[in-house]
């Protein structure tokens, strides 16, 4: 190796797992809530932007069968200057067949990633196809965990379209990591411990329960409601979601307290905007005691609603610009 550059601790060798360094990504806006989460399966974890930085024990499975908000994992295989990129990408190359290094430049300082996840992670393998205002699982989830929900009281979509709020509501109120069932890059690795992973997978998978409270989606449109049913029968917890066909308007919720997380039509694609903000609206009073967020790309849209929030959160939401409104009791 060079000596304008050293390998990154912790990825270098198969026994060295328990320091691997890792970047995980995620959608702009949620960088301290992935810290947060990837702090909670274990790792020392910084947001930055774009992301989270992580260290710690087997990193990278950790991150990519655990994690719901990440996007993508990338371990960091090599840091230096510039003049050693070329010996290092030599160098670290055969440990990683068929998978580019990535360069990024932090001003004198160059760091080689790979690729650990391949596919992107909020690509959960369960939707079988999206409604008209799609939101990635990732950032469902996201927005569920900086609202502090846990699963631990009833949850609330009132305008679930495709039902992607409302099924990582159930995965998440039903501790069941989102990568269990799916193969990873890193998996390929010469130097990948499959042990290791395997414990780690089985220690996840018996973590799992029963969502203790109840998780509600509804929606007027009849056939988001089947395709809801759908895509939650696909992921596995048709037995713990409930989708009705119902106007937002005409809810009438369980007693306080719980969470509620609604992505309303923004205009961009969707009819009748209007009077689903307007349901909102009428519904909202009715939820005075929960935890409610309300992601919205419309200031004009969102001044309908009769309070104002007690936080905003600004995110993106497939490239638009948004705001999770959270309206606390």
């Amino acid at each position: 190796m060079s000596p304008s550059g050293t390998p990154v601790p912790g990825a270098a060798a198969r026994s060295s797992v328990a320091g691997q360094r890792i970047f995980a990504a995620c959608a702009p806006g949620l960088e301290r809530v992935l810290a947060t989460e990837l702090a909670s399966l274990g790792l020392r974890a910084d947001p930055v932007a774009g992301g989270a930085e992580a260290e710690g024990p087997d990193a990278v499975a950790r991150a990519c069968l655990a994690s719901r908000v990440a996007d993508a994992v990338k371990m960091r295989v090599w840091e230096g200057s510039p003049g050693g990129v070329g010996a290092a990408r030599r160098a670290i190359a055969p440990r990683f067949p068929g998978q580019p290094l990535e360069a990024r430049r932090s001003g004198t300082r160059v760091v080689l990633s790979v690729d650990a996840a391949g596919e992107p992670l909020f690509k959960r393998g369960w939707r079988s196809r999206v409604g008209a205002a799609p939101i990635r699982e990732s950032l469902a989830a996201g927005l569920l965990l900086s609202l502090g929900y846990d699963g631990s009281v009833p949850f609330l979509d009132p305008m679930c379209g495709s039902g992607t709020i409302a099924i990582e509501a159930a995965l998440l109120a039903g501790r069941r990591a989102p990568g269990l069932s799916r193969r990873f890059a890193f998996e390929g690795w010469p130097e990948h411990d499959a042990h290791r992973t395997g414990a780690l997978r089985a220690s996840l998978a018996a973590g799992a329960r029963p969502p203790p409270a109840a998780v509600m989606a509804s929606d007027r449109n009849g056939g988001a409601v089947r395709l809801a049913r759908k895509n939650a029968e696909a992921a596995g917890v048709s037995g713990f979601v409930s989708v009705d066909r119902r106007d937002a308007a005409e809810l009438v919720p369980p007693a306080a307290p719980g969470v509620c997380l609604v992505n309303p039509p923004y205009g961009l694609r969707l009819e009748d905007v209007e009077g689903a903000w307007r349901a909102l609206a009428v519904l909202l009073p009715h939820l005075g005691g929960w935890t409610v967020g309300v992601l919205s790309a419309s200031h004009r849209l969102a001044s309908r609603l009769p309070r104002s929030p007690s936080a905003v959160l600004d995110v993106r939401n497939g490239g638009l610009r948004c705001a999770l409104l959270t309206f606390r009791p």
